[in-house]
């Protein structure tokens, strides 16, 4: 209870954790929302197998080089993901 509401009161000063920005949120401390490909690594190290959550990142339209980190970590961390479906 009292750290959900403390992580909510955060707001806009609660940093979007993919993988790169790990070490440095872990570094200064920091609190962040994890992003789909920083719970695969949280849960791999945790040891739980699978998770579930609503989407996950896609391939930007209009630029196909712009690819979530989502993407690769399916492809990198052994871990399972049940998703609605990839955001485009």
């Amino acid at each position: 209870g009292e750290q959900l509401e403390a992580l909510a009161q955060r707001g806009l000063a609660c940093k979007k954790v993919s993988r790169r920005d790990i070490a440095q949120v872990l570094a200064k401390r920091q609190d962040g929302a994890t992003t789909v490909s920083a719970t695969m690594i949280f849960a791999h190290r945790a040891k739980i197998p699978i998770f579930v959550t609503g989407g996950i990142g896609g391939v930007h339209r209009g630029d196909a080089w712009d690819v979530s980190a989502d993407l690769t970590e399916l492809g990198r961390t052994p871990v399972c993901v049940v998703c609605a479906g990839a955001k485009s």
